[in-house]
């Protein structure tokens, strides 16, 4: 059986913090098809077998959909029923045999999800056995996603709105009594409000306490730093303020720690210690720190020289989540070199392919998750350690 690669897409709570992940296997289909019997199979064997379901969904739920054969079979699904939901497909074809199935499932203590019920008749059978149930707004005019969800909540304990792809959609659910969320609405700006950006208080300690230590090198700063989005954005703006007049412009996060000098970052690092900075959307720094990673890897494995460069990257890509503005608008007044800017703006040269290849990572776009001459398999390996760094960057925060 052929490699299949897992993506991966969060499912939220109504207060944006992650629910579930829905795991979805590499395939190209066509539009609305059933999931078939080999890519579900492989998507098991690679979730739970050889990558690990807790390296994948960080200790939430994973959310499947299953294919016929799978809803059909009378054997006991290799999967703990505490840690997955599985989704019944809308475009199944009911039987006898497939409602016996999930009625199997049902039973065996696994949780479901039906998709679609109000637009496909036919599963109107399975409603009752769902704890879930799920919504697809993409092509629902207002009115019609307020009287869809109006008549699943009075049906239904738990509603998940599914392709929810801008702000003004999400808010829209969130009004109407959506439990959970599912869409690419976070790759958009406008999800957190206000115009500055929180750092976390023990990370700025931690800083604080390496800058005071005589024996604590750069790069331990660097690290530090780079391990928090708000942290560099605020380097970032620091040097560009009247303080400091510029010969050059800023490539990378350790280029700016070596220009602004230990004793000048020490007294920075104390006025934000001073403030407040506990109020960061975990989320969004989780996809922040995903990227940066991503795209460091990426450039090591390809054997390129700035790896440093690609991390700026990444991080900085994902400030458009974590503020009220475009991203044009927020690296505009920054210090950045051009080829950053460039990677970030337009995804030019080597930093912006590689960043380019994570947002498809990100969006299941498999026919751009490509960089250099990496094969699916590093891309797939870089992808999960990446997923596996931010998490053990967040657990220390």
């Amino acid at each position: 059986m052929s490699e299949i690669l897992v993506a991966r897409q969060p499912v939220y709570t109504r207060e944006l913090e992650v629910y579930a992940y829905e795991l979805n296997p590499q395939i190209e289909q066509t539009p609305n098809a059933l999931p078939s019997d080999q890519a579900t199979s492989q998507l098991i064997i690679n979730a739970f077998m050889d990558i690990g379901i807790e390296r994948l969904t960080s200790k939430s739920l994973a959310l499947i959909s299953l294919s016929e054969h799978f809803l059909k079979s009378d054997y006991v699904l290799p999967l703990p029923v505490d840690q997955v939901i599985l989704k019944i497909p809308a475009q199944l074809q009911i039987s006898d045999e497939i409602l016996a199935g999930i009625l199997r499932l049902h039973k065996q203590g696994y949780k479901l999800a039906l998709e679609n019920y109000l637009q496909h008749p036919a599963l109107q059978p399975l409603a009752k056995l769902a704890e879930i149930v799920v919504i697809n707004i993409d092509e629902l005019q207002a009115t019609q996603l307020e009287q869809q969800l109006g008549t699943l909540k009075k049906q239904h304990p738990l509603v998940l709105a599914d392709h929810v792809n801008s702000h003004e959609q999400y808010e829209n659910c969130h009004r109407l009594g959506a439990d959970y969320i599912q869409g690419y609405f976070l790759n958009r700006p406008r999800i957190v409000r206000g115009e500055s950006l929180s750092a976390s208080q023990m990370n700025v300690i931690n800083l604080l306490s390496n800058l005071h230590n005589p024996d604590t090198d750069t790069s331990s700063v660097v690290d530090i730093i780079s391990k928090d989005v708000a942290l560099s954005y605020k380097l970032l703006q620091l040097m560009n303020s009247a303080l400091f007049s510029r010969s050059s412009k800023i490539e990378s996060i350790q280029h700016a720690i070596v220009m602004l000098g230990r004793k000048q970052l020490s007294s920075w690092a104390s006025m934000l210690a001073l403030s407040d900075m506990d109020n960061k959307p975990r989320e969004q720094i989780r996809i922040s720190m995903i990227r940066a990673r991503s795209c460091e890897l990426l450039a090591e494995r390809a054997g390129f020289s700035n790896p440093d460069v690609f991390f700026t990257v990444g991080l900085l890509s994902s400030l458009d989540l974590l503020m009220d503005k475009s991203l044009a608008e927020l690296i505009k007044p920054l210090p950045l070199a051009d080829t950053v800017s460039h990677a970030l703006l337009g995804r030019q040269g080597d930093a912006g392919a590689a960043l380019n290849c994570v947002l498809a990572q990100e969006e299941g776009d498999w026919r751009n998750i490509r960089f250099a001459d990496l094969p699916a398999s590093s891309l797939s390996d870089i992808n999960i350690d990446a997923i596996n760094w931010a998490e053990d960057v967040l657990n220390s925060m």
